[in-house]
């Protein structure tokens, strides 16, 4: 099948035949099984691009297949289907995320007709943006693509809460390969960090993203670029990082160099060393995915952060779950009593900012205001941004 290709699991084949009616009228491929015991063949004739699974079945509950899927490999885009309680279902998103899995949502029984078309027509165009690569990357692919230049960068706008004006930009490494076509950075990132290549590959992004700033005019906005814990080691850094900044005449105050927080602390004290260095050049420094570690709070004691940004996880989720909202407002305070910059990720739509903005949070950055954006479709983007409609 192709990418648009949809498989339907579920037991009831009234179920079956309502969700295969909708997704055949949006024009998707479609097979529906409604005994789980063919998943596995189902699953591996098709390579579905979208699934919809029941989680209560009578021979396979919906978590088995789930872990059956995580050791595919699967970017499928991962609906579970359920009349169960919605705390369980949320945790059954919680579970299907941690096992790796692309969890794009959870739809309650009875089905809403209109909530799954709205599903399909959200989700699917975003398959076609960014095709996983097929088969497995090299080493020296990633090597000679770093050489071709076929590493790019997308951007993707942060937003002030309060007033709608764009303060920054997220550059997000792609790999444009030329007969692959847009390769994401999950299915190159890990690759580079388990060799010599990560390192390049940071300056790459850095370097592509001063130029792009330069051509496109940017010159009020921050520049947030990821730092790979991998480089926490590498004392040099901070040195390499500055005369980047000097070669394109960047005020170092402009760039953000954002540190995951599962990362950061693997090795604390040359850590300590280099972020303490980094923020004596007046470089910037935020503390990404804040609240999936086991150190946050620690790191925050310890470590020169300006910026704290709430892992999207809790944001998706704050408007269904109120333990992800309890978990985002007491965040949003911590970062403010500490006097830092509290950006949330995964701002998906205007309910979801107004929350962010009436808790206190500065930042928004997610789909509601942009995808990430290569550089000439972001600088077109910057001029017609409406900074009142976005409030």
């Amino acid at each position: 099948m192709t990418d648009s290709s949809i498989l339907i699991v579920d037991d009831d084949p009234r179920i079956c035949r309502l969700l295969m009616r909708i997704a055949d009228s949006a024009g998707f491929q479609t097979l529906a099984i409604d005994n789980p015991e063919m998943f596995e063949s189902a699953f591996e004739g098709t390579k579905p691009a979208v699934i919809f699974l029941d989680l209560q079945m009578a021979h396979l509950d919906g978590i088995e297949l789930l872990r059956y899927l995580s050791t595919s490999k699967t970017t499928a885009a991962i609906y579970i289907v359920s009349g169960v309680d919605a705390k369980v279902l949320a945790t059954t998103k919680r579970l299907g995320q941690s096992l790796g899995l692309n969890m794009a949502g959870v739809i309650q029984k009875p089905v809403d007709i209109e909530l799954i078309k709205g599903e399909l027509k959200k989700y699917l165009p975003a398959i076609d943006d960014e095709k996983t690569a097929i088969g497995p990357i090299t080493e020296g692919e990633l090597s000679k693509a770093l050489e071709s230049d076929e590493i790019v960068a997308f951007y993707q706008p942060k937003i002030d809460l309060a007033s709608g004006k764009v303060t920054g930009v997220e550059a997000l490494a792609r790999w444009q390969h030329p007969t692959r076509g847009l390769i994401p950075p999950d299915d190159f990132i890990p690759l580079a960090e388990s060799s010599d290549l990560i390192l390049p590959l940071t300056f790459r992004v850095l370097e592509v993203t001063l130029q792009d700033a330069n051509a496109g005019g940017w010159d009020s906005l921050s520049l947030s670029v990821n730092l790979s814990p991998s480089l926490l080691n590498d004392l040099e850094l901070p040195d390499r990082i500055n005369a980047m900044l000097e070669k394109y005449d960047l005020q170092p105050g402009r760039l953000i160099l954002e540190v995951t927080e599962s990362g950061a602390m693997e090795n604390p004290t040359a850590t300590m060393d280099i972020l303490t260095r980094l923020r004596l050049k007046n470089i910037q420094l935020s503390i990404d995915d804040f609240g999936t570690g086991h150190s946050s709070l620690v790191q925050l004691y310890r470590l020169p952060y300006g910026e704290l940004k709430i892992d999207k996880s809790f944001v998706l989720e704050m408007l269904e779950s109120d333990e992800a909202a309890a978990i985002v407002r007491g965040t949003i305070s911590l970062g403010r009593e500490l006097g830092l910059t509290v950006t949330a990720e995964g701002v998906e739509n205007r309910e979801t900012a107004k929350l962010l903005a009436d808790h206190g949070c500065h930042t928004g950055q997610g789909y509601y205001y942009s995808r990430p954006l290569e550089a000439a479709r972001f600088s077109a983007w910057l001029k017609s941004y409406d900074s009142d409609a976005a409030t």
